[in-house]
């Protein structure tokens, strides 16, 4: 599978990761991405759509310059930039 940024938005096999949440729901399940999106973030936990247990991941729809930082889900945690927030669109790589 193909994955790199354009115009600081993550392509994923030639379609944009938003694009892809946008019109097919999330979340979208692309191999072993899941494309979500974020519904909280509280007290550095990030709660998304779906049931995931991610090893890594990155914002998808926006290009971030933040710092990194670990993010719990559940009980897995990986690093993020500081900055992601509720709305965000994720492509979190899954154990799975």
């Amino acid at each position: 599978m193909d994955t790199h940024f354009t115009l600081g938005r993550l392509m994923i096999d030639g379609s944009m990761a938003e694009d892809l949440a946008d019109c097919y729901g999330t979340p979208t399940m692309l191999g072993d991405i899941v494309v979500t999106r974020v519904r909280s973030v509280v007290a550095g936990m990030v709660t998304v759509d779906g049931d995931v247990d991610p090893v890594d991941g990155e914002i998808a729809n926006r290009h971030s310059v933040a710092r990194r930082e670990h993010f719990a889900f559940g009980d897995t945690k990986i690093e993020l930039p500081s900055d992601v927030r509720a709305g965000d669109v994720l492509a979190l790589v899954s154990k799975a």
